[in-house]
């Protein structure tokens, strides 16, 4: 009895440092959405130190970023694929290189009403140029009910050492 209390400790420890750890950012509902197909209750990216003080996280190319939100859809979905895009007012350009098999990172059938939670590991290539970027995140089901929203980013470029030697973008 006191080993399971034990790893029931070590576990509820574990838990509490990731939620510590997530770093939730701001972001907006997409566009023209049906607000009651799905709720987005939250969106983390880490590292984002930023978020802390309400800021757009930078992301440093050739870094690898961790991306989860919690959503609550009002459909039934055997399958959802997921689509990301870099948004501006009259165009979506897809991300490219995105695996778009999105029950590898959440739970497969979607159940209406059941509050779930979708985690993608992101590298930021060094050939995104460096810039803010408005970032559509959208999971469709195959009946096109989805969850969807926009999370604002900066990619930035690893800067150079105080000693004065390259960082890894400036290596071929």
């Amino acid at each position: 009895m006191k080993c399971l209390q034990t790893v029931a400790s070590v576990v509820l420890l574990a838990l509490c440092l990731h939620v510590a750890a997530a770093e939730i950012v701001n972001f907006q509902k997409c566009p023209g959405e049906v607000a009651e197909k799905c709720t987005v209750h939250q969106v983390s990216i880490s590292p984002c130190p930023e978020a802390e003080q309400g800021n757009v996280c930078v992301l440093l190319t050739k870094s690898q970023v961790n991306l989860t939100f919690d959503f609550t859809p009002e459909f039934d979905a055997h399958n959802l694929t997921a689509d990301v895009a870099w948004t501006r007012p009259k165009v979506d350009l897809p991300f490219v290189g995105l695996d778009k098999e999105a029950c590898e990172r959440t739970n497969c059938p979607v159940v209406s009403g059941n509050r779930q939670t979708y985690t993608y590991n992101l590298t930021i290539k060094k050939e995104y140029p460096p810039q803010a970027y408005d970032v559509k995140w959208k999971l469709t089901s195959e009946n096109n009910d989805s969850c969807c929203f926009i999370v604002q980013i900066n990619i930035a470029k690893k800067k150079k050492s105080a000693k004065g030697t390259q960082s890894d973008d400036d290596e071929e």
